[in-house]
Protein backbone atom coordinates (compact mmCIF):
# COMPACT_ATOMS: atom_id res chain seq x y z
CA UNK A 1 0.00 0.00 0.00
CA UNK A 2 1.19 3.52 -0.81
CA UNK A 3 2.27 5.25 2.43
CA UNK A 4 1.09 8.85 2.51
CA UNK A 5 2.73 11.66 4.41
CA UNK A 6 0.33 13.04 7.02
CA UNK A 7 -0.03 16.77 7.61
CA UNK A 8 0.54 16.43 11.34
CA UNK A 9 3.88 14.59 11.11
CA UNK A 10 6.23 17.56 11.27
CA UNK A 11 4.28 19.06 14.17
CA UNK A 12 4.53 15.85 16.20
CA UNK A 13 8.29 15.92 15.65
CA UNK A 14 8.28 19.46 17.03
CA UNK A 15 6.38 18.24 20.09
CA UNK A 16 8.89 15.43 20.59
CA UNK A 17 11.60 18.11 20.72
CA UNK A 18 9.71 19.80 23.56
CA UNK A 19 8.07 17.05 25.63
CA UNK A 20 9.30 13.76 27.15
CA UNK A 21 6.25 11.96 25.70
CA UNK A 22 3.67 12.50 22.97
CA UNK A 23 0.32 10.67 22.84
CA UNK A 24 -1.42 10.26 19.47
CA UNK A 25 -5.16 9.61 19.72
CA UNK A 26 -7.48 8.55 16.94
CA UNK A 27 -10.06 6.07 15.73
CA UNK A 28 -9.04 2.58 14.72
CA UNK A 29 -7.60 2.19 11.23
CA UNK A 30 -6.75 5.86 10.65
CA UNK A 31 -3.03 5.10 10.30
CA UNK A 32 -1.67 5.64 13.81
CA UNK A 33 0.66 2.62 13.73
CA UNK A 34 2.05 3.61 10.34
CA UNK A 35 2.56 7.17 11.55
CA UNK A 36 4.37 6.10 14.71
CA UNK A 37 6.76 3.90 12.74
CA UNK A 38 7.55 6.71 10.31
CA UNK A 39 8.16 9.22 13.12
CA UNK A 40 10.54 7.02 15.13
CA UNK A 41 11.64 4.25 12.74
CA UNK A 42 14.49 3.09 15.01
CA UNK A 43 12.53 3.10 18.27
CA UNK A 44 11.94 0.07 20.46
CA UNK A 45 8.33 -0.71 19.57
CA UNK A 46 5.54 -2.54 21.37
CA UNK A 47 2.14 -3.28 19.84
CA UNK A 48 -0.07 -3.98 22.84
CA UNK A 49 -2.64 -5.79 20.70
CA UNK A 50 0.05 -8.45 20.17
CA UNK A 51 -0.14 -10.93 23.04
CA UNK A 52 3.63 -11.23 23.58
CA UNK A 53 4.14 -7.45 23.67
CA UNK A 54 1.14 -6.97 25.95
CA UNK A 55 2.39 -9.61 28.37
CA UNK A 56 5.88 -8.15 28.51
CA UNK A 57 4.73 -4.58 29.08
CA UNK A 58 2.04 -5.54 31.59
CA UNK A 59 4.27 -7.82 33.65
CA UNK A 60 7.21 -5.51 34.25
CA UNK A 61 7.35 -2.21 32.34
CA UNK A 62 10.20 -0.96 34.55
CA UNK A 63 12.37 -3.82 33.31
CA UNK A 64 11.91 -2.66 29.72
CA UNK A 65 13.30 0.76 30.59
CA UNK A 66 16.29 -0.74 32.38
CA UNK A 67 17.18 -2.94 29.40
CA UNK A 68 17.51 -0.13 26.85
CA UNK A 69 17.61 3.64 26.65
CA UNK A 70 14.88 4.16 24.06
CA UNK A 71 13.21 5.90 22.38
CA UNK A 72 10.10 3.78 22.81
CA UNK A 73 6.84 3.42 20.88
CA UNK A 74 3.75 1.94 22.58
CA UNK A 75 0.89 1.28 20.17
CA UNK A 76 -2.64 1.00 21.70
CA UNK A 77 -1.17 1.97 25.06
CA UNK A 78 -4.53 2.09 26.85
CA UNK A 79 -4.53 -1.72 26.93
CA UNK A 80 -1.77 -1.78 29.58
CA UNK A 81 -2.74 0.50 32.50
CA UNK A 82 0.35 -0.50 34.50
CA UNK A 83 2.50 1.15 31.83
CA UNK A 84 1.53 4.69 32.81
CA UNK A 85 2.85 4.71 36.39
CA UNK A 86 6.12 3.26 35.09
CA UNK A 87 6.27 6.00 32.45
CA UNK A 88 5.75 8.69 35.07
CA UNK A 89 8.59 7.36 37.20
CA UNK A 90 10.90 6.97 34.20
CA UNK A 91 10.16 10.47 32.86
CA UNK A 92 10.72 12.01 36.30
CA UNK A 93 14.18 10.45 36.50
CA UNK A 94 15.24 13.04 33.93
CA UNK A 95 12.56 15.56 32.97
CA UNK A 96 14.95 17.36 30.63
CA UNK A 97 15.12 14.42 28.19
CA UNK A 98 12.69 15.04 25.36
CA UNK A 99 11.14 12.82 22.72
CA UNK A 100 11.70 9.54 24.52
CA UNK A 101 8.17 8.09 24.44
CA UNK A 102 5.60 8.01 21.65
CA UNK A 103 2.25 6.41 22.46
CA UNK A 104 -0.99 5.83 20.56
CA UNK A 105 -4.52 4.88 21.55
CA UNK A 106 -7.92 4.49 19.97
CA UNK A 107 -10.22 4.60 23.00
CA UNK A 108 -10.04 8.17 24.16
CA UNK A 109 -11.85 8.00 27.55
CA UNK A 110 -9.73 5.13 28.83
CA UNK A 111 -6.43 6.49 27.57
CA UNK A 112 -7.09 10.07 28.62
CA UNK A 113 -7.87 8.95 32.17
CA UNK A 114 -4.51 7.18 32.36
CA UNK A 115 -2.73 10.21 30.89
CA UNK A 116 -4.44 12.80 33.08
CA UNK A 117 -3.90 10.79 36.26
CA UNK A 118 -0.22 9.96 35.73
CA UNK A 119 1.35 11.98 32.91
CA UNK A 120 -0.16 15.43 33.33
CA UNK A 121 2.44 18.04 32.41
CA UNK A 122 4.78 15.37 31.07
CA UNK A 123 3.26 14.78 27.63
CA UNK A 124 1.57 16.44 24.68
CA UNK A 125 -1.66 15.02 23.25
CA UNK A 126 -2.62 15.19 19.57
CA UNK A 127 -5.27 13.58 17.44
CA UNK A 128 -4.80 11.86 14.10
CA UNK A 129 -7.95 11.86 12.01
CA UNK A 130 -8.87 10.15 8.79
CA UNK A 131 -7.34 11.53 5.59
CA UNK A 132 -7.73 15.25 5.06
CA UNK A 133 -8.64 16.20 1.50
CA UNK A 134 -5.08 16.98 0.45
CA UNK A 135 -3.69 13.81 2.09
CA UNK A 136 -6.10 11.61 0.18
CA UNK A 137 -5.57 13.37 -3.14
CA UNK A 138 -1.79 13.91 -2.77
CA UNK A 139 -2.08 17.69 -3.02
CA UNK A 140 -0.63 20.58 -1.02
CA UNK A 141 -2.35 21.36 2.26
CA UNK A 142 -4.63 24.39 2.30
CA UNK A 143 -3.56 27.50 4.21
CA UNK A 144 -7.18 28.20 5.25
CA UNK A 145 -6.71 27.33 8.93
CA UNK A 146 -3.40 29.17 9.26
CA UNK A 147 -4.93 32.25 7.60
CA UNK A 148 -7.94 32.71 9.89
CA UNK A 149 -6.33 35.73 11.55
CA UNK A 150 -6.05 37.59 8.23
CA UNK A 151 -8.91 38.37 5.87
CA UNK A 152 -6.40 39.51 3.25
CA UNK A 153 -4.62 36.15 3.33
CA UNK A 154 -7.93 34.30 2.95
CA UNK A 155 -8.66 36.31 -0.17
CA UNK A 156 -5.51 34.93 -1.82
CA UNK A 157 -5.99 31.21 -1.11
CA UNK A 158 -5.38 29.06 -4.23
CA UNK A 159 -7.94 26.59 -5.55
CA UNK A 160 -6.69 23.07 -4.73
CA UNK A 161 -9.46 20.68 -5.80
CA UNK A 162 -12.52 20.53 -7.99
CA UNK A 163 -16.11 19.79 -7.01
CA UNK A 164 -16.13 16.32 -8.59
CA UNK A 165 -13.02 15.27 -6.62
CA UNK A 166 -14.55 16.45 -3.37
CA UNK A 167 -17.86 14.72 -4.02
CA UNK A 168 -16.02 11.46 -4.67
CA UNK A 169 -14.02 11.88 -1.46
CA UNK A 170 -17.18 12.72 0.49
CA UNK A 171 -18.66 9.44 -0.74
CA UNK A 172 -15.62 7.32 0.12
CA UNK A 173 -14.64 9.04 3.37
CA UNK A 174 -11.12 9.19 4.72
CA UNK A 175 -10.20 5.87 6.34
CA UNK A 176 -6.92 5.12 4.58
CA UNK A 177 -7.39 1.49 3.51
CA UNK A 178 -10.86 1.76 1.92
CA UNK A 179 -9.98 5.14 0.44
CA UNK A 180 -6.92 3.74 -1.31
CA UNK A 181 -9.06 0.85 -2.60
CA UNK A 182 -12.18 2.87 -3.35
CA UNK A 183 -12.35 1.61 -6.95
CA UNK A 184 -12.90 -1.93 -5.65
CA UNK A 185 -16.54 -1.87 -4.59
CA UNK A 186 -16.53 -5.37 -3.11
CA UNK A 187 -13.50 -4.61 -0.93
CA UNK A 188 -14.87 -1.21 0.09
CA UNK A 189 -18.24 -2.58 1.22
CA UNK A 190 -16.69 -5.53 3.05
CA UNK A 191 -14.16 -3.31 4.80
CA UNK A 192 -16.89 -0.98 6.06
CA UNK A 193 -19.05 -3.86 7.30
CA UNK A 194 -16.07 -5.47 9.01
CA UNK A 195 -15.06 -2.17 10.59
CA UNK A 196 -18.50 -1.59 12.10
CA UNK A 197 -18.78 -5.14 13.42
CA UNK A 198 -15.25 -5.09 14.83
CA UNK A 199 -15.93 -1.74 16.48
CA UNK A 200 -19.04 -3.09 18.22
CA UNK A 201 -18.05 -6.68 18.91
CA UNK A 202 -14.45 -6.04 19.95
CA UNK A 203 -13.90 -2.45 21.07
CA UNK A 204 -17.26 -1.65 22.64
CA UNK A 205 -17.67 -5.11 24.19
CA UNK A 206 -14.21 -4.80 25.79
CA UNK A 207 -14.65 -1.20 26.96
CA UNK A 208 -18.26 -1.51 28.12
CA UNK A 209 -18.96 -5.19 28.87
CA UNK A 210 -22.43 -4.53 30.34
CA UNK A 211 -23.66 -2.43 27.42
CA UNK A 212 -26.67 -3.65 25.41
CA UNK A 213 -24.87 -4.11 22.09
CA UNK A 214 -28.06 -4.66 20.07
CA UNK A 215 -29.54 -1.37 21.27
CA UNK A 216 -26.22 0.39 20.71
CA UNK A 217 -25.98 -0.90 17.14
CA UNK A 218 -29.54 0.28 16.42
CA UNK A 219 -28.61 3.61 17.95
CA UNK A 220 -25.73 4.03 15.47
CA UNK A 221 -28.11 3.45 12.54
CA UNK A 222 -30.59 5.98 13.96
CA UNK A 223 -27.80 8.47 14.56
CA UNK A 224 -26.99 8.47 10.83
CA UNK A 225 -30.38 10.03 10.12
CA UNK A 226 -29.83 12.60 12.90
CA UNK A 227 -26.29 13.49 11.82
CA UNK A 228 -26.03 17.25 11.45
CA UNK A 229 -29.07 17.92 13.62
CA UNK A 230 -29.74 18.84 17.22
CA UNK A 231 -29.96 15.67 19.28
CA UNK A 232 -33.28 15.11 21.03
CA UNK A 233 -32.59 12.50 23.69
CA UNK A 234 -36.27 11.75 24.30
CA UNK A 235 -36.84 10.76 20.64
CA UNK A 236 -33.98 8.26 20.77
CA UNK A 237 -35.12 7.03 24.17
CA UNK A 238 -38.64 6.22 22.95
CA UNK A 239 -37.46 4.56 19.73
CA UNK A 240 -34.82 2.40 21.43
CA UNK A 241 -36.76 1.60 24.58
CA UNK A 242 -33.96 2.83 26.83
CA UNK A 243 -33.65 5.73 29.27
CA UNK A 244 -32.45 9.20 28.29
CA UNK A 245 -29.31 8.83 30.47
CA UNK A 246 -28.54 5.66 28.48
CA UNK A 247 -28.89 7.56 25.19
CA UNK A 248 -26.60 10.25 26.57
CA UNK A 249 -24.08 7.55 27.48
CA UNK A 250 -24.30 6.12 23.94
CA UNK A 251 -23.45 9.54 22.50
CA UNK A 252 -20.53 9.91 24.91
CA UNK A 253 -19.23 6.49 23.82
CA UNK A 254 -19.52 7.42 20.14
CA UNK A 255 -17.69 10.67 20.80
CA UNK A 256 -15.01 9.06 22.98
CA UNK A 257 -14.24 6.47 20.31
CA UNK A 258 -13.93 9.15 17.59
CA UNK A 259 -17.04 8.11 15.66
CA UNK A 260 -19.14 11.18 16.49
CA UNK A 261 -18.40 14.91 16.75
CA UNK A 262 -20.46 16.90 19.26
CA UNK A 263 -20.83 20.64 18.77
CA UNK A 264 -22.18 22.53 21.73
CA UNK A 265 -24.25 25.66 21.58
CA UNK A 266 -22.47 29.01 21.54
CA UNK A 267 -23.00 29.87 25.21
CA UNK A 268 -21.65 33.43 24.99
CA UNK A 269 -24.69 34.62 23.07
CA UNK A 270 -26.81 37.00 25.14
CA UNK A 271 -29.99 36.10 23.27
CA UNK A 272 -32.58 34.20 25.30
CA UNK A 273 -33.85 32.64 22.07
CA UNK A 274 -30.65 30.62 21.53
CA UNK A 275 -31.14 26.84 21.54
CA UNK A 276 -28.90 25.31 24.20
CA UNK A 277 -29.00 21.65 23.14
CA UNK A 278 -25.96 20.11 21.42
CA UNK A 279 -25.81 18.94 17.83
CA UNK A 280 -23.30 16.74 16.05
CA UNK A 281 -22.43 14.49 13.13
CA UNK A 282 -20.88 11.16 12.18
CA UNK A 283 -17.24 12.10 11.65
CA UNK A 284 -16.43 10.02 8.57
CA UNK A 285 -18.68 10.56 5.57
CA UNK A 286 -17.68 7.25 3.98
CA UNK A 287 -19.03 5.46 7.03
CA UNK A 288 -22.33 7.34 7.08
CA UNK A 289 -22.79 6.89 3.32
CA UNK A 290 -22.28 3.15 3.72
CA UNK A 291 -24.75 2.93 6.61
CA UNK A 292 -27.34 4.94 4.62
CA UNK A 293 -26.85 2.75 1.51
CA UNK A 294 -25.42 5.62 -0.53
CA UNK A 295 -23.19 3.95 -3.10
CA UNK A 296 -22.63 6.55 -5.83
CA UNK A 297 -22.20 10.29 -6.24
CA UNK A 298 -25.65 10.45 -7.84
CA UNK A 299 -27.10 8.64 -4.79
CA UNK A 300 -25.34 11.13 -2.54
CA UNK A 301 -26.54 14.27 -4.34
CA UNK A 302 -30.14 13.06 -4.43
CA UNK A 303 -30.25 11.81 -0.83
CA UNK A 304 -32.34 13.80 1.70
CA UNK A 305 -29.32 13.89 4.02
CA UNK A 306 -26.94 15.27 1.38
CA UNK A 307 -26.82 18.79 2.80
CA UNK A 308 -26.08 17.53 6.31
CA UNK A 309 -23.49 15.02 5.08
CA UNK A 310 -21.71 17.73 3.09
CA UNK A 311 -21.81 20.06 6.08
CA UNK A 312 -20.14 17.44 8.28
CA UNK A 313 -17.60 16.74 5.55
CA UNK A 314 -16.54 20.40 5.41
CA UNK A 315 -16.55 20.85 9.20
CA UNK A 316 -14.27 17.84 9.63
CA UNK A 317 -11.86 19.17 7.00
CA UNK A 318 -11.61 22.47 8.87
CA UNK A 319 -11.18 20.85 12.30
CA UNK A 320 -8.58 18.41 10.99
CA UNK A 321 -6.69 21.37 9.53
CA UNK A 322 -6.68 23.09 12.91
CA UNK A 323 -5.54 19.99 14.79
CA UNK A 324 -2.91 19.14 12.16
CA UNK A 325 -1.34 22.57 12.73
CA UNK A 326 -1.77 22.32 16.53
CA UNK A 327 -3.95 25.46 16.51
CA UNK A 328 -5.71 25.68 19.87
CA UNK A 329 -9.39 26.44 19.42
CA UNK A 330 -12.90 25.97 20.71
CA UNK A 331 -15.80 25.04 18.43
CA UNK A 332 -19.54 25.58 18.69
CA UNK A 333 -22.64 26.03 16.60
CA UNK A 334 -25.39 28.65 16.89
CA UNK A 335 -29.14 28.32 16.49
CA UNK A 336 -32.12 30.32 17.66
CA UNK A 337 -35.67 29.13 18.28
CA UNK A 338 -36.65 30.95 15.06
CA UNK A 339 -34.17 28.57 13.29
CA UNK A 340 -31.53 31.16 12.45
CA UNK A 341 -28.40 29.00 12.41
CA UNK A 342 -24.63 29.11 11.93
CA UNK A 343 -23.01 25.73 11.33
CA UNK A 344 -19.62 26.32 12.99
CA UNK A 345 -18.19 28.98 15.26
CA UNK A 346 -14.46 28.89 15.94
CA UNK A 347 -12.74 30.68 18.81
CA UNK A 348 -8.98 31.03 19.15
CA UNK A 349 -6.11 33.50 18.96
CA UNK A 350 -7.57 34.48 15.58
CA UNK A 351 -10.74 35.74 17.27
CA UNK A 352 -14.29 34.46 16.88
CA UNK A 353 -15.09 33.33 13.33
CA UNK A 354 -18.63 32.21 12.38
CA UNK A 355 -18.76 29.84 9.40
CA UNK A 356 -21.85 28.87 7.40
CA UNK A 357 -21.71 25.92 4.99
CA UNK A 358 -23.88 25.45 1.90
CA UNK A 359 -23.87 22.65 -0.67
CA UNK A 360 -25.19 25.04 -3.31
CA UNK A 361 -23.24 26.84 -6.03
CA UNK A 362 -24.36 30.37 -5.24
CA UNK A 363 -25.55 32.16 -2.11
CA UNK A 364 -27.82 35.18 -1.93
CA UNK A 365 -27.35 38.07 0.48
CA UNK A 366 -30.57 37.06 2.20
CA UNK A 367 -28.96 33.73 3.11
CA UNK A 368 -26.09 35.39 4.98
CA UNK A 369 -28.24 37.66 7.14
CA UNK A 370 -27.69 35.52 10.24
CA UNK A 371 -23.93 35.55 9.62
CA UNK A 372 -23.86 39.33 9.24
CA UNK A 373 -25.94 39.88 12.37
CA UNK A 374 -23.73 37.53 14.37
CA UNK A 375 -20.54 39.27 13.20
CA UNK A 376 -21.86 42.67 14.27
CA UNK A 377 -23.41 41.63 17.60
CA UNK A 378 -20.35 39.58 18.65
CA UNK A 379 -17.72 41.96 17.22
CA UNK A 380 -16.18 39.25 15.05
CA UNK A 381 -13.45 40.22 12.56
CA UNK A 382 -15.52 38.68 9.72
CA UNK A 383 -17.74 35.74 8.83
CA UNK A 384 -17.15 32.97 6.28
CA UNK A 385 -19.60 31.43 3.83
CA UNK A 386 -18.40 28.14 2.34
CA UNK A 387 -20.26 26.91 -0.74
CA UNK A 388 -19.43 25.26 -4.07
CA UNK A 389 -18.89 28.40 -6.10
CA UNK A 390 -15.88 29.21 -8.26
CA UNK A 391 -14.20 32.22 -6.66
CA UNK A 392 -13.33 33.86 -3.37
CA UNK A 393 -14.90 37.29 -2.92
CA UNK A 394 -16.64 39.47 -0.35
CA UNK A 395 -20.38 38.80 -0.26
CA UNK A 396 -20.82 41.83 1.99
CA UNK A 397 -18.71 44.14 4.10
CA UNK A 398 -18.38 41.48 6.83
CA UNK A 399 -18.75 38.12 5.05
CA UNK A 400 -16.32 36.41 2.67
CA UNK A 401 -17.30 33.59 0.30
CA UNK A 402 -14.74 30.78 0.16
CA UNK A 403 -15.69 27.83 -2.08
CA UNK A 404 -14.99 24.38 -0.64
CA UNK A 405 -12.37 23.63 -3.27
CA UNK A 406 -10.11 26.28 -1.67
CA UNK A 407 -10.09 24.52 1.73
Amino acid sequence: MHIKTRNIQKHILELLDNFPAVVVLGARQVGKSTLLKSLLPDAISFDLERRSDFQRVSDDPELIFREADGPYVFDEAQLAPSLFNALRVEIDRDRERKGRFLLSGSSSPQLLNHVMETLAGRCAIVELGTFSWNEGLDKPASAFCTSLSSLEQLKTLPSLNDYAELLAQCLSGGYPEPFLNRGNELFFDQWMESYIQSYIERDIRRLFPTLNLDAYQRFIKMLCFASGDIINLSNFSRSLGVSQPTVKKYIEIMEGTFMWRTLRSYEKSQSKSVVKMSKGHIRDTGLICHLLNIHSVDDLKSHPQYGKIWEGFVIEQILKGLQDHLITHRRHYYRTRSKAEIDLILEGRFGTIPIEIKASYSTSKNQIRTLENFVVSNQCPFGVLINNGDNIYMLSKNVIQIPANFL
